[in-house]
Order: structure tokens, then sequence, then C-alpha cells
């Protein structure tokens, strides 16, 4: 798809307009975490990974089923909230499975990429990556 995208820029061809993906959340994703920031002081962050944080580097989206699902963890956290705005979809849920952290995701429509933060008593982190669509 990139390969195709950047041809029509070098040549200037016109591309259909199903060429570019969109991260609507109409249809389920699968989104890889790259990079976590763990904090668990104010005044102290660390570098990451996703096994850092005990969470699958991959994870799989799906806003009709109101879930975000680790297929390696068998965990599950529940979407409460959804918005679009600005060329982002926006998510919100919480996770009572691992005594009670609320979460945020901003997925870029047309690129997918990802930042996202998990928040618990005393600290939280952040964490980017990249959505694709199965």
């Amino acid at each position: 798809m990139r390969a195709a995208v950047l041809a029509a820029v070098v040549f200037g061809i016109v591309l259909p307009a199903h060429a570019e993906s969109t991260y609507d959340g109409s249809k389920p994703m699968k989104c890889a975490i790259q990079t976590v920031m763990v904090c668990d002081d104010p005044s102290v962050c660390v570098r990451g990974t996703a096994q850092t944080v005990s969470m699958p580097s991959v994870v799989t989206v799906d806003v009709g089923q109101r879930l975000i699902s680790g297929e390696a963890s068998g965990r599950a956290a529940e979407i409460t909230s959804t918005g679009q705005g600005a060329g982002k979809l926006m998510l919100a849920g919480r996770d009572v499975q691992t005594l009670g952290k609320m979460w945020g995701l901003v997925i870029e429509q047309k690129t997918g990429a990802m930042s996202g933060a998990v928040l618990s008593h005393g600290g939280g982190y952040l964490m980017f990556g990249a959505c694709t669509a199965p």
C-alpha cells in the first residue's frame, strides 16, 4: 500500500478513493504496541515495551463488540466511550479485571498511528504504536 502511495506521489498518479485505509472503528483492527513509557512516580518515567506492563504486544480493537483484547493473554477491556473528531478515532474504557484501571486510545483514521494512556492509583503509562486492518 505504501509503495502505491509513493508511486502516486512520484509519478503524479491519481489513486482511487479506496486506496487509503480508514481506521474509523467500523471493522476490528490489530494494534501493535511498540513503545511504552511507565510512570510509577510523578518524577520518573521509564521507557519499556508492552511486556514491561504485562500487556500483549498486539491487541485487537473491536469497537462493534466494545472490547479490546489480547489473544495471547485472554484478557479483555471494555470500551465504554467512543468518539470521532479531527480525523481521529477516540476510545476510552476500563479494565476491572486488573483492579480498576482506566484507559484511553487515539487512532489516526488515515494512518492507523496509535497513542494511548492507562491510569491507575499511583501511576500509569503511555503507549505508542500502529493499527492495521486484518
